[in-house]
């Protein structure tokens, strides 16, 4: 658990399932890893304020990770338009 971490810092779109709160956080930031602590950056929204948060755990708390690699539109014209944007980026190569 501890090396995928570290692998992890400054990567986006991480998901952690943190066992003392049984749940998932989104969207995590990796800020550090140590032998047995992890420390990461949240942010939480309501319908009244955006709070971010900084949070130590020991890594035995961390039970799984997920890391989305990339999201799909269902609208087919949206896909040809990232089909049309990653060709025309490719041919300016």
């Amino acid at each position: 658990m501890e090396t995928k971490l570290r692998e992890l810092i400054g990567k986006s779109n991480i998901w952690l399932y943190i066992k003392s709160s049984n749940g998932w956080l989104k969207d995590v930031e990796i800020l550090d890893v140590g032998s047995e602590t992890l420390t990461f950056r949240y942010q939480y929204e309501s319908s009244s304020e955006t709070k971010i948060w900084e949070k130590t755990t020991r890594l035995d708390n961390i039970l799984e990770i997920d890391v989305r690699l990339i999201a799909v539109p269902k609208c087919e014209q949206k896909i040809q338009d990232m089909r049309n944007k990653f060709t025309r980026l490719l041919e300016q190569e």
